[in-house]
């Protein structure tokens, strides 16, 4: 799968953000690392991206308070995929509240990451449509699992 998104990836662990960026860029124009919220919103001045691949679990704060800062200050909404640690259901409600429409737990298949963030970047141009909204738990292999919450 090869595509041109502007891809950002919010993660604190800085060799997991680093791999990320690696596997990533092979597929995508440009990637870029962010290592906390603040560092993100300062680099969405300037660099807007198409999907953001965003850590739950960050220093200072989580994933989703961010995201919700993020979307407040935004007229166009940004796609986000969420990783994270934590289990799945305690936090596919609230992201569904923000706007995150795919969850995926740790520790996922790279491959898996990017099947997301394809179907996040279709969905956000209008090329995927969902129907009513559920929550489909889905294996990856590895022992991850991904959450896809469609939007109503």
């Amino acid at each position: 799968m090869s595509s041109n998104h502007r891809i950002l990836v919010v993660e604190d662990e800085r060799v997991l953000a680093e791999n990320l960026k690696t596997f990533l860029t092979r597929c995508s124009a440009d990637v870029r690392v962010a290592e906390s919220g603040r560092d993100a919103m300062e680099m969405i001045e300037s660099f807007t991206p198409d999907v953001l691949v965003l850590d739950y679990g960050l220093q200072g704060g989580n994933g989703l308070a961010f995201y919700r800062a993020l979307m407040r200050h935004r007229a166009r909404p940004i796609a986000c995929v969420m990783i994270t640690g934590y289990p799945l259901e305690r936090i596919s409600k609230p992201a569904n509240a923000v706007g995150v429409r795919h969850l995926l737990g740790k520790p996922f298949s790279l491959y898996a990451l990017q099947h997301l963030i394809e179907l996040s970047a279709a969905q956000a141009s209008g090329c995927a449509h969902g129907s009513a909204p559920h929550i489909g738990w889905t294996s990856a292999g590895g022992g991850c699992a991904c959450a896809m919450i469609t939007p109503p």
